[in-house]
């Protein structure tokens, strides 16, 4: 088990329990909608605090599309109404004041794909689960005039969009367009009551806000006495569905925390340390990291080394730390960090379309969201958690009080809070101090290799990946013979910096194809992305018949992905032998320790 160096405990010790909850106690005073005077009010405390501590303060307003629920009206019609309990959703549609009587359908237990098969257009579909953008669309794609969602024992706010961020001509049309509603267990019983008896006809008033609104963005940067500008990303959103103290005030304390810190040994700083504060995570869809991420598109490429995010930790009985989520490359760092501050280690999660995660396209690698979760159960969120993250439903999710007005203060546990902030930063102190970046394409490489002879093994030979494995071989070599050479105790001198133009750029060519469909400069829905999204109809074709039009067409697309990830393949590898060419060879003597790279 990997232990803690003497310099690290020192660090991690320096996690002060007092600090975070004096900053979580000032972030979750008030309601945080995104682009509200409460959250503002968030906001210029978390800047004033920083700045005092020497980071420099940069500010924006970017106009998102954001979405307040505000009311909700659910009854079952007859000679006396009954209402049943709800509330609606950010980004649903309003109904007019009268609200609209629709006939009930019930759905239970079906898959998306069988709803065009049941009569449920035109209708209220009446459908078991939390209101997940994924299943709202599908739902609403089928033609239901309306839905309510069953979500469980307590009513979980929720955003219905898979439109990420601020919408655009190309996919506004992706946007909900019916009143959905979500009820609790007791309310999705007595309507399905209520059908049990015959026919049901409900009425639903739904009131949502929604418009484009100007949302804070706060950007705290940490400069490095002598870097060339390149930097961590610590990110977390400041806006809460009610008083947010798991999601996301112990998010943003332990930002700050990590930033007071740094702050003190600002000397050790081989990169800079930037902290962004997002609103719109709850209410725009992803909306400030979105504009954020289109906005500083070239210094964010040019020169982001990781984004490390943060949301809901500290939490009470949050005791599952393998489940994090990693990219490949940055899994030996999240898995050591964690490791070292709890015992555990990472299971592999890959990143899901969830968490601020807005910077792939640019090629940034990625490493957490929630570090710590419920241990694994049969409960609603946690089902839904593992839909949101794409996990196997391997932990409880983040607890029954996430989404819900009793996310307070009495929900975090100030051990777990100090624990998790410690693990930040841990993997935070590698990404800025160490000469060379904790970075492993090694492990991309072989995550490469076993996705895509997955997708060839259930093709069935009907598609040649032999050039894609060619160039993985080749590139797993060379970076295999990368990594043997810049971990070495006696690198030489200016080989550091040779090194981390490498790693830079081998994300750069191979996070955008192994994580996006639409490439660096669009965003995907919120839907799930597959591994090698382009080359994933490959799995589709052993089952069809080799003359059908749908193979051929496949295969059409499949030829022109081929050659997209072949491209950044070549470019990696290209890079990787450039860099190995001008590495200068390993000499006796000359530690690394100490010497800026």
């Amino acid at each position: 088990m990997a232990k803690l160096s003497e310099e690290e405990q020192a660090l991690v010790e320096q996690v002060s329990a007092e600090h975070l909850e004096d900053y979580v106690i000032n972030i979750t005073r008030q309601v945080r909608l995104s682009g509200s005077p409460e959250e503002r009010e968030a906001f210029r405390y978390i800047a004033r605090t920083v700045e005092a501590w020497g980071f420099e303060i940069e500010e924006h307003h970017p106009e998102c599309w954001t979405s307040w629920p505000v009311a909700a009206l659910l009854e079952i019609l007859g000679e006396t109404p009954v209402s049943i309990p709800c509330i609606t959703h950010s980004m649903a549609a309003s109904t007019p004041p009268e609200g609209v009587a629709l006939d009930l359908v019930d759905v239970e237990g079906a898959e998306p794909a069988s709803l065009e098969k049941r009569p449920v257009s035109g209708r209220a579909v009446l459908c078991d689960g939390l209101a997940m953008p994924g299943k709202v669309f599908q739902v609403e794609q089928a033609g239901a005039a309306a839905q309510i969602h069953v979500c469980g024992e307590r009513l979980h706010e929720m955003i219905t969009s898979i439109v990420w961020g601020s919408p655009t001509p190309e996919n506004a049309s992706l946007l909900p367009k019916t009143p959905i509603v979500s009820v609790n267990t007791e309310g999705g019983a007595r309507l399905r009551e209520a059908l049990g008896h015959g026919p049901v006809r409900v009425r639903l008033r739904t009131q949502v806000d929604t418009r484009w609104r100007a949302l804070p963005l706060l950007v705290a940067h940490l400069r490095a006495p002598r870097g060339a500008g390149d930097f961590v990303l610590m990110s977390g959103h400041v806006d809460s569905w009610h008083y947010g103290a798991m999601d996301n005030g112990a998010g943003n304390a332990t930002q700050m925390e990590v930033g007071r810190i740094f702050a003190a040994r600002r000397q050790h700083l081989r990169r800079d340390l930037r902290l962004a504060f997002w609103s719109g995570h709850s209410h725009a869809r992803y909306g400030g990291s979105a504009w954020y991420a289109d906005y500083c598109w070239r210094d964010l490429h040019e020169h982001c080394v990781l984004h490390l995010n943060v949301d809901c930790v500290g939490a009470k009985g949050a005791t599952l730390l393998t489940e994090a989520i990693a990219m490949a490359e940055t899994r030996d760092l999240g898995s050591t960090s964690v490791e070292k501050i709890a015992g555990q280690r990472l299971s592999g999660a890959r990143p899901s379309r969830a968490a601020d995660q807005s910077f792939w396209g640019h090629g940034i690698p990625s490493l957490f969201m929630s570090p710590s979760e419920q241990p694994a159960d049969q409960s609603e969120s946690a089902r839904a958690y593992a839909q949101l993250t794409g996990g196997q439903a391997r932990s409880g999710g983040l607890g029954w009080w996430w989404h819900t007005p009793e996310d307070t203060l009495d929900k975090l546990d100030p051990a777990h809070l100090v624990r998790d902030a410690q693990i930040y930063v841990l993997a935070a102190q590698r990404a800025i101090e160490d000469p060379v970046l904790p970075l492993d394409y090694r492990a991309a490489v072989a995550e490469a290799k076993t996705t895509l002879t997955a997708y060839s093994d259930e093709a069935h030979g009907r598609f040649d990946l032999a050039p894609v494995f060619g160039l993985l071989a080749e590139l797993g070599s060379a970076v295999e013979k990368l990594e043997r050479r810049i971990r070495a105790k006696t690198l030489p001198p200016g080989a550091a910096e040779l090194a981390n133009f490498c790693l830079m750029a081998l994300g750069r060519e191979i996070i955008p194809i192994s994580y996006c469909r639409s490439g660096p400069f669009e965003h995907d829905t919120t839907l799930p992305v597959p591994p090698f999204p382009g080359l994933e109809p490959m799995r589709r074709l052993g089952a069809l018949p080799p003359k059908s039009d749908t193979a051929r067409q496949i295969a059409v697309g499949l030829v022109r992905q081929r050659n997209k990830v072949c491209y950044h393949l070549s470019n990696a590898l290209a890079t990787t032998q450039a860099t190995l060419a001008a590495l200068p060879k390993p000499r006796a003597g000359g530690d690394l320790k100490g010497r800026r790279g």
